[in-house]
């Protein structure tokens, strides 16, 4: 774990999230190409951090994210499944992270969901805030991953947000009750251009040292 983005990361969550923030300073992401073992990642992030479990196609599902699950428990570090939510009941997961076309096409899962699981969404846009808005406030996400916020390996080829789109939507979150992550492209090099940001955690794949673009 890159001790530049801790630097950024923390004095963002404390500034923008509160000392009972919801959401640590730090969210790694798995991924099933990118970092197809993450348990080393895991083992070297700090204990204010939290993992999304975003394997879909491991031939061994169910034990691979036991194994993770475990391990994060062991390091105190909050573990979340992203769109299972019978996988994340099975395992005793911390929490669920939703894909945005969640709120889009069915809404109504949020209402389903434990209300002692952390729960995340993913947000591209203020239309997609809105939706979110539209819910009860009990029923509404504990934080929303903001993305892309710069030129990821993830979806090459795809727009960056613009600063004053990422700014509308930190906003929106924070008048929601909804901690604001920003994920896309997020490493020691680009971190830096959300200092002045209202971001409260920052999310990313391993964070690697990836070239990526600026916010514009």
């Amino acid at each position: 774990m890159d001790d530049t983005l801790l630097k950024q990361a923390r004095p963002l969550n404390l500034r923008n999230g509160g000392q009972t923030c919801a959401i640590p300073p730090i969210v790694l992401m798995t991924d099933d190409l990118r970092l197809p073992d993450p348990h080393t990642a895991i083992k070297q992030l700090p204990r204010d951090s939290m993992v999304v479990f975003r394997h879909y196609i491991h031939p061994d599902r169910y034990q691979f994210a036991q194994s993770l699950r475990q391990l994060c428990k062991a390091r105190h570090i909050p573990f979340l499944v992203a769109n299972d939510l019978a996988l994340a009941l099975q395992i005793s997961a911390d929490g669920i992270h939703l894909p945005e076309y969640r709120i889009l096409q069915t809404p109504g899962i949020y209402r389903q969901l434990p209300r002692k699981m952390l729960v995340t969404s993913a947000c591209h846009s203020l239309t997609t805030l809105r939706h979110l808005g539209l819910l009860h406030p009990l029923d509404r996400p504990d934080g929303v991953m903001i993305s892309p916020l710069f030129a990821t390996q993830s979806h090459p080829g795809a727009s960056s947000l613009p600063l004053a789109r990422m700014r509308q939507m930190a906003s929106q979150c924070h008048q929601l009750g909804i901690v604001p992550i920003g994920l896309g492209g997020i490493n020691h090099k680009t971190c830096r251009f959300l200092r002045s940001s209202t971001l409260a955690s920052l999310a990313g794949i391993g964070f690697s040292s990836e070239q990526s673009a600026p916010l514009r």
